[in-house]
């Protein structure tokens, strides 16, 4: 397959190297960093990395506390590379 005459000149072109997610974003004004805080814990359940389908109040709660975990590492690891405040 050919190349168009401006992917040929894109293959040129010097490319920087990106050291983090966070320089990549560095200046760009179009992906504002938002501010996000961390889910709170309430429900007395045990954190797991397992999900199950126990229909007990304490499996549900343990479920909830599981994900709630999940989500605020996930929010942490953004927030470390600067993507969200």
């Amino acid at each position: 397959m050919a190349m168009s005459r401006q992917e040929r000149i894109n293959a040129q072109k010097k490319q920087y190297r990106i050291d983090s997610v966070k320089q990549a974003f560095k200046d760009d004004s179009v992906i504002p960093a938002k501010s996000i805080s961390l889910l709170k814990d309430s429900t007395g359940g045990t954190v797991s990395n397992t999900l199950d389908c126990t229909t007990t109040t304490s499996g549900q709660d343990d479920d909830f506390a599981s994900l709630a975990n999940k989500v605020n590492e996930i929010l942490l690891a953004l927030k470390s590379v600067g993507i969200v405040k």
